[in-house]
């Protein structure tokens, strides 16, 4: 009982304030696995788990991105270049260490401290991070969340799939 009122207190105050991120360490938060559109498969739970745990960056902030950029398709390839599960372009890949960019743990891995790199940027706020991710931080930071339609689009896809799966939880 304790740890069902635990997670809905966490879930409740992540909900409240889902477009800043906390700086400091994040209390044990669980990945809502099933809170997805597709479930987050069982292998990948686990890396996006130990991910998190090493940057501080909410599981499901994590999956919910790697459903939009990938539908947890370690093997997907966009049309501009962009590789694996949170679809990392080569030379982003490369100055995170991300030697395979196929490699599932190397990608969410690589992406996940990138993630942590923008919310730090942008001082936790989540629509500026999500936003730059998709269009590129220098453009994000000069012209703001709505810098291009896609990134508009990309920021609310995201934490569409964020909050359902905080409201999973």
């Amino acid at each position: 009982m304790r740890k069902s009122i635990l997670v809905v207190a966490v879930s409740a105050l992540a909900l409240v304030n889902v477009g800043r991120a906390s700086a400091s360490p994040l209390p044990q938060v669980t990945l809502a696995s099933n809170g997805f559109p597709a479930p987050v498969p069982q292998y990948l739970a686990s890396i996006i788990t130990d991910a998190s745990k090493k940057y501080g960056v909410d599981p499901n902030l994590i999956a919910a991105m790697t459903f939009r950029e990938s539908a947890f398709n370690p093997n997907a390839v966009s049309s501009r270049g962009a590789q694996g599960l949170m679809q990392l372009m080569p030379k982003t890949a490369r100055a995170l260490g991300v030697q395979d960019a196929f490699n599932a743990q190397q990608n969410i891995f690589g992406g996940t401290k990138y993630l942590k790199s923008l919310l730090d940027r942008f001082s936790g706020d989540v629509d500026m991070t999500l936003a730059a991710y998709n269009a590129g931080p220098e453009l994000v930071a000069k012209l703001g969340p709505g810098a291009t339609q896609e990134a508009v689009e990309y920021v609310a896809a995201v934490k569409g799939y964020y909050q359902a799966a905080l409201r999973a939880l």
